[in-house]
């Protein structure tokens, strides 16, 4: 009997410490004011639909935001944008001038569906499934 309980205990242990990193449901009043000013920039609450934040260390968190027309925004706490992406195209706002530039100079009949910035890299997808990879600077580096 002392074994099931043990087991059932370091079970719970696991399961409650899964959920404790994972991402968690947070009010738009909850977020650091440059969150929100920035997302208010772009957005009205309204066209939100749901707001997670990701603990992503000690002090910095990783937000997402879901919007009714299914566009999908994640800033960290510093309201730095990660990534975006919409089907309907991603608002010329959030790309950088350079990268916007080349895409709609070398790409003039498409759309940016996605834009990232990860590793030092900006990756931009268009509406044809093309993906480009440019540098942190925004020169291109490549088709991939």
């Amino acid at each position: 009997m002392k074994k099931i309980t043990l087991v059932a205990l370091l079970v719970s242990a696991f399961t409650l410490g899964v959920f404790a990193r994972g991402k968690q449901p947070v009010a738009f009043n909850k977020l650091p004011e440059a969150v929100k000013t920035e997302i208010k920039k772009n957005f009205t609450e309204d066209q939100i639909q749901f707001i997670t934040a990701k603990k992503e260390g000690r002090k910095r968190f990783e937000y997402t935001f879901i919007m009714v027309d299914n566009t999908k925004l994640v800033c960290d706490t510093k309201a730095q944008l990660r990534s975006i992406e919409s089907q309907k195209g991603v608002m010329d706002v959030f790309i950088p001038e350079k990268i916007l530039s080349y895409v709609q100079t070398t790409f003039p009949n498409t759309t940016i569906t996605e834009y990232k910035r990860e590793n030092g890299c900006q990756k931009v997808e268009l509406n044809d499934k093309m993906l480009l990879l440019f540098n942190k600077k925004g020169k291109f580096l490549r088709i991939d």
